[in-house]
């Protein structure tokens, strides 16, 4: 079924502008949806990007020889066999391979203690034990909370989604873990563990969702814990196979992807959602377009789509509330540092591990530091990796190092345009770039040495490309807030406009696998969408190797 326009209407320029399905925007919620109803429904589907690349943080860039990821740094749950694995499998029609991280696949480095991380919960937890015996107890207990916690998490997303089935487990569930997911981490911790050392050590990773223990829900933190208890896994050739993969699928079932396209608005008739208006990006003329669909995905997050796409005099009761969240609570924004190496990382004994810098114990004093670093003498927190010693079809040495910041620290440049902002700009990135470098440097001497190229990425680089609110890297923060009922409304699959509906990481969390999982959530709300448990089934059974006959 498509909807029915006036001869007026359509696509400037010529060209077939009706679609059974519209994706506005091609992250990882976006490509599951597109990838997955083109495959099992048979739709022919549009998929927006104003990028002049397709797949969000899932894309790759190069500068020379060298090759980088912009968000996918390494990615759990992706063995053989795994459930997360097989939807993933599904969704490119397993046209990417997962490269296992070298152990340990993780390194926290403390001015006063080191603790490596192996993908085996078994060791993991045998390591706490053994570093802080007098906490056994208390490291036990943890371990048996993560899945009770971040199923308590994952259920309520399905509440708010699902039928009835869902929405009594959801409840059950939040009964089984006994911890409401308002409790933040730190009142966790405080409750259960009296070591400082170890408090710490348990968070080292909350860059991988961006907030410190005073501020992230432990069903957050649990979450990505879970996610990374049996190792690391890398893109082989790089994220890029991802977007490649979907759009070819796509493609081939009478589907398009459109680049350089961004969507202005949705356009309502009686009350429904019934196509968009995209501008061409950079296009001298002839720059706006219409297309039609009776369904549309907004993949653009939860602030764009409710304060800029759906248009200003249409009804959306929780509207100033989302604005006000907005707000109030800073987007998770970051600088990285792309390196080109001129020599193998391995002769300094790196062999593909991520690594974890920080200047003390105490995650809150550095986060509330992210903005004053900069005029600093050190960085207080930052995240090493190499993107070239994870993947072995990589052709030349890369590295990247990332740390939190403030979007203030560059606001004053974000009228100029991408590629063509003022000196003092330049300057400024420039003592960033050599402030990271120096922070590696302190530890392992004589890495500024492998530097042959290099160039930073600010927060509005990430907002120039992507429009998420302040260059967000994890969508709106999922701080508890976010999780309370009166903001539920704006983490729901359904909109109040029909005809829109939201995936991507607003609707769960950040992450790849976390905004993927938000795509299965979304195909099960669309109409002829795909219920989860028919989505699992049928990835589990195409996972199954095919016997010769």
């Amino acid at each position: 079924m498509q909807v029915q326009v006036s001869e007026n209407s359509g696509l400037a320029g010529g060209g077939d502008c009706h679609y059974d399905l519209i994706v506005v925007g091609s992250g990882m919620g976006g490509l599951t949806v597109a990838s997955l109803m083109a495959q099992l429904r048979g739709k022919r589907v549009l998929v927006l990007e104003r990028h002049f690349k397709p797949g969000g943080f899932t894309h790759t860039f190069k500068r020379q020889q060298f090759h980088w990821d912009v968000g996918l740094h390494y990615v759990g749950q992706m063995g053989e066999g795994n459930s997360t694995r097989q939807v993933f499998d599904l969704m490119t029609q397993q046209n990417v391979q997962w490269n296992r991280m070298p152990e340990p696949f993780e390194r926290f480095i403390y001015p006063e203690m080191t603790f490596d991380l192996y993908g085996d919960p078994q060791r993991f937890q045998a390591d706490l034990v053994a570093k802080f015996p007098q906490e056994k107890r208390a490291i036990q207990r943890y371990f048996r909370d993560l899945p009770k916690v971040a199923a308590a998490l994952f259920l309520r997303n399905l509440r708010l989604n699902g039928n009835w089935f869902f929405q009594l487990g959801s409840y059950l569930g939040q009964w089984w873990s006994g911890i409401d997911l308002n409790l933040t981490t730190q009142q966790y911790l405080d409750r259960y563990f009296t070591n400082p050392q170890l408090k710490a050590l348990l968070v080292s990773q909350w860059g991988d969702y961006g907030l410190p223990p005073a501020l992230s829900p432990f069903a957050v933190h649990a979450t990505v814990v879970l996610h990374y208890l049996n190792g690391g896994y890398y893109p082989v050739g790089g994220a890029r196979a991802i977007a490649q993969s979907v759009q070819a699928i796509v493609e081939k079932l009478g589907g398009q992807f459109l680049v350089n396209r961004e969507v202005m608005q949705i356009i309502v008739e009686n009350g429904r959602a019934v196509g968009v208006q995209v501008r061409k990006v950079n296009a001298p003329a002839e720059n706006e377009e219409t297309y039609y669909a009776p369904v549309i995905v907004s993949d653009a997050g939860a602030a764009n789509t409710y304060l800029k796409l759906i248009p200003s005099d249409y009804p959306i009761p929780f509207r100033e509330s989302l604005r006000q969240f907005v707000q109030t609570h800073s987007s998770i924004t970051n600088v990285t540092l792309y390196l080109g190496l001129s020599k193998d990382p391995r002769m300094f004994g790196f062999r593909g591990e991520n690594h974890w810098f920080y200047e003390g114990i105490d995650h809150n004093a550095t986060y509330q530091k992210r903005q004053q670093w900069i005029t600093a003498e050190r960085v207080p927190q930052c995240y090493l990796s190499f993107p070239s010693l994870k993947d072995p079809q990589a052709r030349a040495h890369t590295a990247e190092i990332i740390a939190f910041v403030s979007y203030d620290t560059f606001q004053a440049w974000q009228t100029q345009p991408w590629l063509h902002r003022d000196e003092e700009y330049q300057r400024l990135k420039s003592r960033i770039s050599q402030m990271l470098i120096a922070e590696v440097e302190r530890h392992y001497p004589g890495f500024t040495n492998l530097i042959a190229f290099r160039e930073l990425s600010t927060p509005l680089t990430n907002e120039h490309f992507t429009a998420h609110v302040k260059g967000g890297i994890y969508g709106l923060p999922a701080v508890p807030e976010k999780f309370v009922p009166e903001n539920a409304g704006w983490t729901k699959v359904k909109t109040p406009l029909p005809g829109l509906y939201l995936t991507g990481a607003d609707l769960y969390m950040g992450g790849i696998v976390a905004a993927m999982m938000a795509g299965v959530t979304t195909l099960s709300c669309l109409p002829d969408g795909i219920s989860l448990p028919q989505i699992f089934a049928i990835a589990a059974q195409r996972s199954k190797p095919v016997l010769n006959q």
